[in-house]
């Protein structure tokens, strides 16, 4: 049996999504997986704009159980060995930095947590005089996690998703890799208001360091809904969300950069309509005044592009939730969601993400996806981490253009970058969606998806724990 998660692929990393990576490169940890049963989670890939970072923040691992194991995946796409430095940032403690060497065409990794016990720790990868791509990588008892690190810091961060349902754990992880303190405001809003804690305004980072805070502690437990914005007023920093789902319909693990910015679009390649699944978008609104949002279904067929957009208004400060099995004659099946907003105000957009329980027997997997902001879409895309060879859905690719695509996926390698036989040229249909046997047997290595159109892609990876 398996469990799929979704994660959105991105072309604009900037440190937000958990999406693919345009010509990104990385590779997973041999993480130990369960071979009864295993879990596919959709994972992040880079586009080829964010390839030329030479710096990488990840969000951060736990660093105080012995039960959870971690690494940082360094992918070097080049033809040439490249040098990194990783400096490791938790609480209370000074940095500590060693320096890696990565072959060409190759990945290596490091342990994310080097020793150090602390509630979390966190990376910043320095590549020396070349580019590359960086993920962090998570074996938690309820499931492993594949998650992008950020190309930049950021001074603003979004969650649209946050769950504190039967005492699940939400815990927002603040990392300031720089030498000056940070200052945040952090507020957050429930399915009845929104809350502004005192002693979380002008909040203080101290510089290189990492602080977590536990929702359920700031006045947020047991929330089936809770958003969480974290506006700096000095500095800049790094954020990401460590949820682990214990009832209410949700279980599983999960960790994710936030969005480091508004966005008016948001696209998802992996919307499903299967039968025992539920599909939820949570869509925040942090600014002022009310939006306005249409949310079109795509999949190529004529009986998907026939549905009138949904149009759904999003409250200012509040968190809305849709539920597409409410949409009417929605198809069954894949398809592609993009969400816009209608009105041309210049207040910066809204964030949404994508939840997906998937019922396995008589468990649930829940993934949570952040979508793929305006102008990510990109014509090459790279899973560094590789995916999950043999599944029937191992990629899943959108084309939201009138014009069809031709995909060529390949795989990184000693002899350079190879097209794997059979996916040379695979079609996407104008305004549709495709979606991508990747053969079993192969090494787990960096993934390309090239593009004669601009698309966005998704990955799916077995995450190989039982739920918990």
């Amino acid at each position: 049996m398996t469990l799929r998660q979704l994660i959105l692929l991105v072309a604009a990393v900037s440190a937000v999504l958990a999406l693919i990576f345009v010509d990104g490169r990385s590779t997973i940890a041999p993480i130990d997986v369960a071979e009864e049963k295993t879990q596919e989670v959709a994972m992040p890939l880079v586009s080829s704009a964010d390839m030329l970072a030479t710096s990488w923040f990840c969000p951060g691992v736990p660093g105080n159980d012995d039960g959870i194991n971690s690494a940082i995946a360094i992918a070097n796409p080049s033809d040439a060995e490249i040098t990194a430095t990783v400096t490791l940032l938790s609480s209370g403690q000074a940095p500590v930095s060693s320096s890696v060497s990565v072959p060409a065409r190759s990945k290596t990794l490091v342990d994310a947590r080097g020793g150090i016990s602390s509630t979390f720790v966190s990376a910043l990868v320095e590549i020396l005089g070349s580019v590359g791509t960086v993920e962090q990588l998570i074996s938690h008892p309820a499931g492993s996690v594949v998650t992008l690190c950020a190309n930049r810091p950021s001074a603003e961060w979004y969650f649209a998703d946050g769950f504190t349902g039967a005492d699940s754990i939400e815990q927002i992880v603040l990392t300031n890799p720089f030498s000056d303190a940070t200052v945040v405001d952090i507020s957050f809003v429930t399915s009845e208001t929104e809350r502004t804690p005192a002693n979380l305004q002008g909040f203080v980072i101290p510089p290189q360091s990492v602080i977590t805070l536990s929702m359920d502690e700031q006045g947020a437990r047991n929330e089936p809904v809770l958003a969480v914005s974290v506006r700096a007023s000095s500095g800049m920093l790094i954020a990401g969300r460590s949820q682990h789902y214990l009832g209410q319909g949700r279980l599983g693990y999960s960790m994710s950069l936030g969005a480091s910015a508004l966005s008016t679009q948001w696209s998802f390649p992996d919307g499903e309509k299967i039968d025992g699944n539920s599909e939820q978008l949570v869509i925040y609104n942090p600014t002022k005044i009310d939006r306005s949002l249409s949310v079109v279904f795509i999949n190529g067929s004529d009986s998907a592009n026939s549905l009138e957009p949904a149009v759904v208004t999003a409250p200012a400060g509040r968190v809305t939730l849709l539920n597409t099995a409410n949409i009417p004659g929605l198809p069954a099946g894949y398809y592609g969601i993009v969400i816009s907003t209608n009105d041309l105000v210049d207040e910066g957009g809204v964030v949404v993400e994508q939840v997906v329980n998937r019922r396995i027997g008589n468990s649930v997997g829940t993934s949570v996806l952040l979508g793929a902001p305006t102008g990510a879409a990109s014509t090459v895309w790279s899973a560094p981490s590789g995916v999950s060879a043999g599944l029937a859905d191992s990629l899943v690719v959108l084309n939201a253009t009138p014009v069809e695509g031709f995909v060529t996926v390949s795989q990184v390698g000693p002899a350079g970058t190879v097209a794997l036989s059979g996916l040379e040229s695979i079609a996407v249909p104008a305004s549709g969606v495709v979606v991508v046997a990747v053969p079993a047997g192969l090494p787990q290595s960096e993934i390309v998806i090239q593009s004669t159109v601009q698309v966005v892609v998704q990955r799916l990876l077995s995450r190989g724990n039982d739920l918990v």
